[in-house]
């Protein structure tokens, strides 16, 4: 009788309790000083798409967008973030593009990064970053596709 009141309680909490997105944005884990993960590894995206510069921001310039913290190096890169953050911030979650191509979520190191049409793509490592510039518009058509079935699946589940 006892397991029976137990599972009672654990699906009534399972049916009650609030349905988050899986994994739709790249982030660490644990939450910034701003109470949500750190994405882009804390990478100023302005000064990234911008000047083509992976810089460490500063928990000082924090924005928080769509459940993520970015960090910036300055007031004016936050200010220009917060003016228009679909300028900077990167496509698939952060995620990287190439992976998302082949229906995975690897993650997006900053540090390999490609500016193209405007959008900003991360990649895991040089090697699938080389990838996909062998074809970058079918490979971010591919990618694009695939992220509209993937984009709430979570990482494990992929």
């Amino acid at each position: 009788m006892k397991s029976l009141a137990l599972t009672a309680l654990a699906m009534t909490l399972a049916l009650t309790a609030p349905a988050f997105a899986a994994d739709e944005i790249n982030v660490s884990k644990g939450i910034s000083a701003a109470g949500a993960p750190l994405a882009v590894h804390g990478v100023d995206l302005v000064a990234l798409v911008n000047d083509g510069n992976p810089v460490e921001g500063f928990a000082t310039h924090t924005a928080t967008y769509d459940g993520a913290s970015y960090y910036f190096t300055s007031a004016a890169n936050l200010e220009a973030f917060e003016t228009n953050p679909a300028a900077f911030l990167p496509q698939h979650g952060g995620y990287c593009s190439f992976g998302v191509s082949v229906g995975k979520k690897f993650d997006g190191d900053p540090d390999q990064y490609l500016v193209a049409d405007g959008k900003l793509f991360l990649f895991l490592n040089a090697d699938t970053r080389a990838s996909f510039l062998k074809d970058v518009t079918g490979t971010a058509k591919t990618a694009d596709d695939q992220w509209a079935n993937i984009k709430s699946i979570a990482v494990g589940e992929l």
